[in-house]
């Protein structure tokens, strides 16, 4: 009997090890990512606009690649940040509807997407969504005539990078995105012990960097999202205070939310953009 409990002690160590490891910062960020490591080709002409690709240099040195459509040199520029998935080539459709609404669009591809140099990691993206607006304001004519708008995933870039730029841009469009990688944790491991997580605590901290956001701010999620709950976008609204906005979409879930959104959708994210970049 005694060797019997050893046994499931030595067992119940064993495991707990594995977890205390699995959950760690580093193990995350690879869980995190998903590049799609392929060539994404050309960026298209879009309503009439032609697509220029442009190459950038995060601050650590290494290289990405964006697509940029310029309406012309007085529309307003968004800044668009992809999820966690693909590559922005699979994001052409957001750049056409929000040209089409007579608004220049930047697509940034991060590290290790789409052949790009590097691996992404937390610290990693919030260089290259850096470099990237970087290059926005220089085209656009200043951080005023730009929005950043960042998707699931995107939505830890467009934060992390407007929280700490100043000046600060125009507005922050955040989608379907969370509030922590702490806490999406719990949501995606429910029975595994509170505590474990700990260890994640600060990281992908979007509710942290909400509230210290100087821009307004537009929070959109849908109703039907069973990856990432609702209830983490309006916790983003609250975090933000008097500065944000919210449009809940019904019956949208996370990956369909701008085609059960529909005209409404697009247009509501083109109104903010207009709004805040005529202050």
């Amino acid at each position: 009997m005694a060797t019997r409990a050893l046994r499931w002690t030595g067992f119940l160590l064993i495991l707990g090890a594995f977890l205390y490891l699995l959950i760690s910062p580093r193990v995350a960020e690879r869980l995190v990512f998903l590049p799609d490591v392929s060539h994404p080709g050309s960026p298209p002409a879009l309503a009439g606009v032609s697509g220029e690709e442009v190459w950038l240099e995060a601050s650590d040195g290494v290289r990405v690649r964006g697509w940029w459509w310029e309406v012309n040199s007085k529309a307003p520029a968004v800044l668009f940040f992809h999820g966690n998935a693909g590559h922005l080539g699979h994001r052409v459709f957001t750049a056409r509807e929000l040209v089409e609404r007579g608004l220049s669009v930047f697509v940034l591809g991060y590290r290790g997407y789409g052949g790009a140099e590097g691996i992404p990691t937390e610290a990693g993206v919030l260089r290259d969504g850096e470099a990237a607006l970087r290059w926005v304001v220089a085209r656009s004519g200043g951080e005023d005539r730009v929005v950043l708008h960042g998707r699931s995933l995107g939505g830890f870039v467009a934060l992390g990078v407007a929280s700490r730029s100043d000046p600060a841009p125009a507005g922050v469009v955040v989608e379907s995105s969370f509030t922590s990688l702490e806490e999406m944790a719990r949501v995606v491991y429910p029975f595994l012990p509170r505590f474990l997580f700990r260890r994640l605590r600060g990281h992908f901290d979007n509710e942290a960097a909400a509230r210290s956001l100087a821009s307004p701010m537009l929070v959109i999620h849908g109703t039907a999202d069973d990856m990432i709950p609702t209830g983490m976008g309006a916790r983003l609204v609250e975090a933000a205070g008097g500065r944000a906005e919210w449009l809940q979409v019904e019956g949208a879930g996370h990956n369909d939310l701008p085609l059960v959104g529909g005209e409404e959708y697009w247009d509501r994210v083109a109104a903010f953009a207009r709004e805040v970049t005529a202050r």
